[in-house]
């Protein structure tokens, strides 16, 4: 294995070794097996130049007997100490780490000191758990990683506390002392930190690793004449050795520190100059560089600099992280991504990028991954808040890992109870889940926090008026006008809620003030115009509207609102003459105007139009204008198929995929290009293909069930749809496996629209398939419970409106003529929907109504014989 030369790496670890701490016998053997007498006479140097301070030969020697007895696990621990002891602690972990499960109890407690000096705490506890410490010494060493562990996992009080056990009990041993003074002096506890020191130095030999903590101690506490000389009785006593040990380059970078800041600037030169002899200073200065470019926003630099860096030292993590940083940020996904992906350990790595490397995993489509990251994370570092919130908010958005998210979230929230946004995110996630009442208390703790976080605010307003809560919600906008009256996003929102509330007048008159006030705001006139629109003024509402969309010009929604109130008054011909005159008023507004004057020409199958409008806009990057372009294309290669222009409608369809690879609809146009010349074989090799790119899914399995209905029939089209619903359950295929079935295997009908149901209880689609089976079957009470279903969630809905008056026809006269007469409204044109409103009519005594109403529906359906037979019935009665 190539070690890494940690002495080359631009970002330097600060570590306190392990070997120098504790004094463990370097030459112990770990397994009783037999060492050739070539073998320990390599050993027997190797401890000769470790005791002399010759590392470099010291490693040689116990490579040559790991050479000469490959599978001796005593030469891989020696050689792993060896490493721990210069520092180079992810070597040691990584030579360890293939030998821990054939060779536990020789191999674990080692591993775990080279986790713990990454500052892999987690990994360290789990290397200790695999392990039971036999000896005093090995119980000691435990201890101390427990400790280390401790403390980097953040229970800092219960490390310092272990820490002083194990010091009081071997008051000899150094890395105890000095793991009491560091912990004091991370709980900024630094005069106990000093005082311990003292204590310590009183009854033993000088020890660098104490003095340094009592100089760092002293530092931390601006005693730059004590931290001096303390750091300087430290580099007197630092061991000597041919390799640049951690403890002396923490000693010389901290002692440099301090003389500078005392203004003894030729002193602090002197072990400047010790510490650039000792460093890779070109690639400091490079490091430096690219830090400098990035801060400047010079990112293609510093990118440059970091590849360069790269190419001449490929392990440094801390390049490889901060280049995919950038990378992923810049657009370069993929190489962000693995750059991110490659160097991260969710243990070490800084908060920063595991953000920026989970999103990325996000962006490449690999939440899985990205939620492995965030749990390895948070486990390591429990209460790192960041993370708890990233893993959070990633977990909700997958529906097998909710309870997970509202855990991490819930625990955030614990240690810092005014992260409203994260609040905000369990609300929404409790919304979503139909638990009103856990996320308005969510929302109340949020607003009692921080009123004026306005996104949180409006959502809690929201669902007070949703749930009936007005006396709740009124009491919020009295808070906002009272104690936010100079806030414009509160004048909004007590407007708003105003306007829900019934106070519409008072809405208008707050919202027309504060536009006035500050006309540079867009969402007052929005929300200002949709109030004009709903009391009917039409005229202020588009005026209003086009006023807000020339303060966002690059955003085409407000123009697009406006022309959908202005089509409510207008014909189609008007709406397009009102887009071109609005476009010539405001010249910034000309591409948003073409863009929906486009999409009406496309819908009016007026395509050369569509074209020429759009062709003026052909460079721009607005997603609406390629969206625009996308449907032409589409309509294009549609219109070419019809005339049988093969050729012409392949090259449209080519040419809007490549305008959206990612656009499935347009991927499987090839596919119905084909079908429709007929030519099968082809359709199915493209559809082959669309699978192979974007995976089986609802509308990929429809099109080949479609295809093998044109190529061998209905039955096995039904077949191979039933075969897909029953390994996927992928409702999306039910509609079109319905309507098979109802003519190839009808008995089937009945599972499937319970299956379907099941699966679906809220949806519209599925409740009005299992109600028409019920009520073609004669089950029509529990059909009446779906059509009430669907009605509850969807007024509107005629099909519901019509049949469920048609089953409480004779039980419920009233209701039945309620609802037959709102369908007949929605749908004058329909004939069943009038046979059913007439014979209502008819059946409540209404029998003028009810005649006029079935001639209608007669004259829609000339010789219906139902409805012939439902006339003359009621003239009978006239």
């Amino acid at each position: 294995m190539t070690s890494r030369n940690k002495t080359s790496n631009t970002v330097t670890r600060i570590i306190l070794l392990s070997s120098l701490l504790l004094p463990l016998p370097l030459l112990t053997g770990c397994n009783n097996q037999p060492d050739t007498s070539e073998a320990i006479s390599h050993v027997n140097r190797a401890e000769t130049y470790a005791e002399q301070g010759q590392y470099r030969s010291a490693l040689l020697e116990v490579k040559n007997a790991i050479q000469m007895e490959p599978d001796n696990v005593d030469h891989i621990v020696r050689l792993a100490n060896l490493y721990l002891e210069i520092g180079a602690v992810k070597e040691a972990s990584d030579l360890l780490a293939p030998w821990v499960d054939d060779h536990t109890d020789a191999v674990a407690l080692t591993l775990a000191r080279a986790y713990a000096e990454q500052g892999k705490h987690l990994s360290a506890m789990e290397a200790l758990a695999k392990q039971t410490p036999g000896s005093p010494e090995e119980q000691l060493e435990a201890a101390l990683i427990r400790a280390k562990a401790l403390g980097g996992s953040g229970e800092v009080a219960e490390a310092l506390a272990l820490y002083q056990s194990l010091a009081q009990g071997n008051p000899s041993n150094v890395e105890a002392i000095a793991g009491v003074l560091k912990t004091h002096i991370s709980l900024g506890q630094q005069a106990q930190a000093v005082s311990a020191a003292d204590d310590w130095l009183a009854k033993h030999e000088q020890a660098p690793e104490v003095l340094y903590w009592k100089g760092v101690a002293q530092y931390r506490e601006n005693q730059l004449e004590a931290a001096s000389a303390t750091l300087t009785d430290a580099v007197a006593v630092l061991p000597t050795s041919d390799v640049f040990l951690p403890i002396r380059r923490d000693v010389l970078t901290t002692l440099s520190r301090v003389l500078t800041e005392q203004g003894k600037i030729t002193e602090a030169q002197v072990y400047n100059t010790i510490l650039a002899k000792n460093i890779d200073t070109a690639a400091r200065e490079q490091a430096e560089a690219a830090i400098a470019a990035i801060k400047e926003g010079k990112l293609e630099d510093a990118k440059s600099i970091l590849r360069d860096m790269l190419k001449l030292n490929p392990d440094n993590e801390q390049i490889s992280l901060m280049l995919g940083a950038i990378s992923a940020g810049t657009g370069e996904l993929d190489e962000g991504a693995q750059l991110l992906t490659e160097n991260l350990d969710p243990e070490t790595t800084p908060t920063q990028f595991i953000r920026a490397a989970t999103m990325a995993q996000i962006d490449t489509g690999d939440r899985e991954a990205a939620l492995k990251t965030l749990r390895r994370a948070i486990e390591a570092r429990p209460n790192d808040n960041e993370l708890l919130a990233m893993h959070g908010i990633l977990a909700l958005s997958l529906p097998e890992h909710q309870d997970e998210g509202v855990a991490s979230l819930s625990k955030a929230i614990g240690n810092e109870p005014d992260r409203v946004r994260l609040r905000l995110a369990l609300a929404r996630y409790y919304i979503g889940q139909e638990k009103p009442e856990q996320a308005l208390a969510q929302l109340r703790m949020a607003f009692t926090s921080q009123p004026a976080e306005w996104t949180t605010t409006a959502t809690y307003l929201n669902l007070l008026i949703q749930q009936g809560e007005q006396k709740e919600a009124a009491e919020i906008r009295d808070s906002l006008l009272n104690g936010y009256r100079d806030q414009p996003e509160a004048l909004l929102l007590a407007s708003l809620a105003d306007a829900q509330l019934g106070n519409q007048a008072e809405a208008i008159q707050r919202l027309e003030e504060l536009a006035k006030e500050s006309p540079e705001l867009q969402a007052p006139k929005v929300a200002l115009a949709s109030l004009y629109a709903r009391s009917g003024n039409s005229e202020n509402a588009v005026n209003m509207l086009i006023d807000a969309a020339t303060i966002t010009p690059d955003s085409i929604q407000p123009i697009q609102q406006a022309g959908q109130i202005y089509a409510r008054d207008h014909s189609i011909a008007e709406v397009k003459t009102w887009l071109a005159e609005t476009g010539e008023a405001h010249p910034e507004l000309k591409w948003s105007t073409d863009t929906l004057r486009s999409l009406i020409s496309i819908r009016q199958g007026e395509l050369k139009e569509a074209r020429a409008l759009l062709s003026q806009w052909q460079d721009s990057d607005a997603a609406p204008v390629k969206r625009a372009m996308g449907q032409l294309l589409l309509a294009e290669a549609q219109s070419a198929a019809r005339a049988g222009d093969w050729s012409t409608a392949r090259a449209k369809a080519a040419e809007a995929i490549t305008l959206e690879p990612e656009n499935l609809g347009f991927a499987l146009l090839p596919v119905g290009i084909a079908q429709m010349e007929g030519d099968l074989d082809e359709a199915f090799s493209a559809l082959d293909g669309v699978e192979q790119s974007f995976g089986e899914n609802a509308a990929i399995i429809l099109a080949r069930a479609n295809l093998l209905r044109q190529q061998q029939g209905a039955t096995p089209a039904y077949d191979y749809l039933l075969e897909q619903w029953q390994s996927s359950q992928d409702t999306g295929l039910m509609p079109s496996l319905l309507a098979l079935a109802k003519s190839e295997a009808p008995e089937s009908v009945d599972q499937l629209t319970d299956n379907w149901i099941s699966k679906e209880p809220d949806s519209i689609a599925a409740n009005l398939a299992r109600a028409e089976w019920l009520m073609a079957n004669k089950q029509e009470i529990v059909a009446a419970n779906h059509y009430e279903q669907v009605i509850s969630r969807q007024p509107g809905n005629v099909t519901a409106l019509n049949n469920l008056a048609w089953l409480l026809r004779e039980e419920q006269p009233d209701r039945a003529l309620e609802l037959a007469q709102r369908a007949s409204e929605l749908a004058p044109q329909n004939a069943a929907v009038l046979d059913t409103y007439g014979w209502v009519l008819h059946l409540s005594g209404k029998h003028a109504e009810a005649r006029d109403a079935v001639e209608k529906a007669l004259a829609l359906a000339p010789g219906n014989p139902e409805i012939e037979d439902h006339l003359e019935s009621i003239k009978k009665s006239l």
